[in-house]
């Protein structure tokens, strides 16, 4: 039987326990939200995927759909990624994920985005670095900020560079759609 965590996540017990370990899923509440110290979350997540060797990103082949918007989401945290991408494909986007600085620029160079959702604190990035390159590579993208280390400094900054919003982590499934439609409206 399928376990999904909380009313409004489309994400299965067993995807997230992989990811994040099972004392992280035992402390969902009803609603999705988690008590433990985002800090250790991130460690736990990012030792996780550095321990399977074997990991390679996996690129699903849709059938072309003119009307669906063309997603990136890079994020290092695996989960994260993930739950983005189920949260948009089940409103109709064209989800690409990228969980490294490399696999940003490469998705970035190979293809056009109509919104980039971006974290800020990601291994061998230096502060706003990939924003930066987004802009020089995909002056057109919308570029949503989300991060676990909001800051007014942060957010005015961002903004300054030409993100159009910034979502502080933990967010709900209702935030980054809402997130999305939004960046997604000033692009039309």
């Amino acid at each position: 039987t399928r376990r999904l965590i909380g009313i409004d996540q489309p994400f299965e017990y067993e995807e997230v326990a992989a990811v994040t370990g099972p004392e992280y899923v035992m402390n969902l509440h009803h609603d999705g939200v988690v008590f433990l110290p985002y800090e250790s979350l991130k460690e736990r997540a990012f030792k996780t995927s550095s321990e399977d060797k074997q990991r390679k990103t996996v690129l699903v082949k849709r059938p072309e759909d003119k009307t669906a918007k063309g997603v990136l989401v890079i994020d290092d945290e695996a989960a994260v990624n993930n739950n983005i991408r189920k949260i948009l494909t089940k409103k109709g986007y064209q989800v690409d994920q990228a969980l490294t600085k490399e696999e940003a620029f490469e998705s970035l160079r190979q293809k056009e985005y109509s919104l980039v959702l971006l974290d800020l604190k990601m291994p061998g990035v230096k502060g706003l670095e990939l924003l930066k390159a987004i802009r020089d590579l995909r002056p057109g993208a919308m570029v949503v900020i989300i991060t676990g280390y909001a800051s007014i400094e942060a957010a005015v900054e961002s903004a300054r560079m030409g993100a159009v919003d910034f979502l502080a982590k933990p967010f709900t499934p209702a935030e980054i759609r809402q997130a999305a439609e939004n960046a997604l409206s000033l692009a039309a």
